[in-house]
C-alpha cells in the first residue's frame, strides 16, 4: 500500500448578495475533472495560509480578496485522502485544508484554465458531481458564526 503524505491546501468561500456560494467546475486539465468545488489549491512552500487563499482565488477566478476570515480546518482522512495514488509522486495525498470565508473582494470573475464553468448556488441546491470533501466545507461556510470549524 502506498504511503499517505499530507498536502497543505486552501479553499475560499465567496458569497454574492443573494447569499449564494460561488463554486467552480474543474476542467480536464486537473485531477477529478468535471466535479464542482470551492476555489482553491495547494499551498506553496513558505507561503502563509491566508496568502495562499488570496493567490489561489486570484489565479482560479480572477478576483482579488480584500478581506477574509478563517472559517475551518479540514483533515478528516475519510474525506481528504485521495483514492488514487498520485503519479508520479507515488503516494496517496491527504489534503489538510484551511477554508477562508471571503468577506469582501474586488474585480470580476474570470476563471483560468483549471476551471471550465462557475456559478452561484444556494445551500439547498448544490451541483452534482461535487468533490467529496466540499459539501461539509460549503455547509460550514454558510453556517459560520465566528467559531472556526475543525473537522
Amino acid at each position: 500500500m502506498a504511503q499517505i503524505i499530507p498536502i497543505p491546501a486552501v479553499n475560499t468561500a465567496v458569497f454574492n448578495e443573494n447569499n449564494e456560494i460561488l463554486l467552480t467546475r474543474r476542467s480536464s486539465k486537473i485531477r477529478e475533472p468535471g466535479k464542482w468545488c470551492l476555489p482553491g489549491g495547494h499551498l506553496e512552500a513558505g507561503e502563509l495560509w491566508s496568502a495562499g487563499a488570496d493567490r489561489e482565488t486570484k489565479e482560479e477566478i480572477g478576483i482579488k480578496v480584500i478581506e477574509a476570515i478563517l472559517c475551518g480546518i479540514y483533515s478528516d482522512p475519510n474525506l481528504t485522502v485521495t483514492k488514487e495514488v498520485l503519479i508520479p509522486e507515488g503516494y496517496h495525498g491527504q489534503f489538510v485544508v484551511a477554508l477562508f470565508k471571503v468577506l469582501s473582494y474586488a474585480g470580476e470573475i474570470v476563471p483560468n484554465e483549471e476551471v471550465d464553468d462557475w456559478d452561484w448556488f444556494p445551500i439547498d441546491n448544490l451541483p452534482d458531481p461535487i468533490l467529496k470533501s466540499h459539501p461539509v466545507r460549503v455547509h460550514d461556510a454558510f453556517h459560520f458564526n465566528g467559531t472556526v470549524f475543525v473537522r
